[in-house]
């Protein structure tokens, strides 16, 4: 019998204190407008408020890239070197990721972890490479654990490096053909349910091929009977999902607001969360992705509200960045914005308090 996988390098991720909560309400109602006004923005700057994170300014995008054997098994119509391709164009300001970042001034870096192919310096790809791309899970374990475990340290990595840029809230975004078959993989693992509730059709796949795709994830299922997550993510992972659990770890450890993507990005999450479970504290739901199951993966995930539906299913971290506006107007919210008394403004809301309708 093989032997179990396991990782020991847990991190120091404490709960926000909930305690809190009361008093940022309070400070919320004390604000000129009317309660409720400002819906999700208004309950998103009180999750800011919880985390200790106000007046954000500069969010970074790390985008971790890995190749996954199981496109072997025709689960794609992408052939393997749109990897690399896309991350050379992704790095050198091509793409809706690079454009999005530009445009909101986030700072994008592209890192290698496990692509299947041999950058240049040239091509401004950070490496951190610890294979040339995942096993196909069918043939055995995808990911050789000593190498899963160098990957998450590469994610720690990155995330203390964009700290040391500046950062004050990180996101993550991941680029590898073949990733969502993985990532469906592991959350029918994780959440104990059959693929077909989480599994789409990817970059494009017919109602037949989908059906051979959820076929691909049922046997790999049986292949891998371990449940623990370290296990599930060494069988069914990919590298750029262990460098992202990685990055998710030590965000949290930070105290960053984490701005978290789609689908891919989240099943990562979920692996994170069952091995630090106060990780959830600090995410926040970006976009409910049009991939089959992601609502699923985010109940799962502290059941936050996703800020958009936009019907996309892009990755990248694209989500992230369109939401990356509204979380920073939110965080302002508190600290910067007039209260009744500051504005002379006659309190409406203490008003609707002694009524009872508040």
């Amino acid at each position: 019998m093989p032997v179990q996988p396991s990782y020991n390098g847990r991190m120091n991720i404490h709960p926000v204190d909930q305690a809190n909560r009361a008093l940022l309400t309070k400070q919320l109602l004390s604000k000129a407008m009317p309660p409720n006004s400002l819906g999700s923005l208004a309950s998103l700057s009180i999750e800011l408020g919880l985390m200790g994170a106000s007046r954000l300014g500069s969010l970074s995008l790390l985008l971790f890239a890995g190749d996954h054997g199981v496109a072997s098994e025709g689960v794609t119509h992408s052939a393997q070197e749109i990897t690399w391709q896309q991350c050379i164009n992704f790095a050198n300001g091509g793409g809706a990721c690079a454009l999005f970042s530009s445009l909101n001034q986030v700072d994008l870096t592209v890192i290698d972890v496990g692509v299947s192919h041999r950058f240049s310096s040239t091509d401004k790809v950070v490496d951190a490479k610890v294979a040339f791309g995942s096993r196909n899970f069918l043939l055995g374990p995808a990911l050789e654990e000593h190498a899963c475990k160098k990957a998450i340290e590469a994610g720690r990595k990155s995330v203390l490096q964009a700290k040391k840029k500046g950062c004050d809230s990180i996101a993550f975004g991941e680029m590898g053909v073949g990733n969502t078959t993985s990532a469906s993989a592991v959350a029918s693992a994780l959440l104990g349910l059959h693929p077909s509730l989480l599994t789409g059709k990817g970059s494009g796949l017919s109602d037949e091929e989908l059906e051979h795709k959820i076929g691909v994830i049922e046997q790999a299922l049986m292949l891998h009977p371990q449940r623990d997550p370290f296990s599930v993510l060494c069988n069914l992972g990919g590298y750029e999902s262990a460098a992202i659990c990685g990055g998710l770890w030590q965000a949290a450890e930070l105290g960053l607001p984490i701005l978290l993507d789609g689908f891919v990005v989240s099943s990562a999450a979920l692996v994170a969360a069952r091995m630090e479970p106060h990780l959830v504290d600090y995410l926040i739901p970006c976009h409910r992705s049009a991939m089959s199951g992601h609502q699923l993966m985010l109940e799962a995930l502290g059941k936050k509200k996703p800020l958009l539906e936009l019907d996309m299913q892009l990755g990248e971290g694209t989500g992230a960045l369109v939401a990356w506006p509204l979380v920073r107007l939110a965080s302002f919210i508190l600290p910067d914005m007039t209260s009744f008394s500051l504005a002379k403004v006659t309190d409406s809301t203490s008003v609707l308090q002694e009524l009872g309708l508040v």
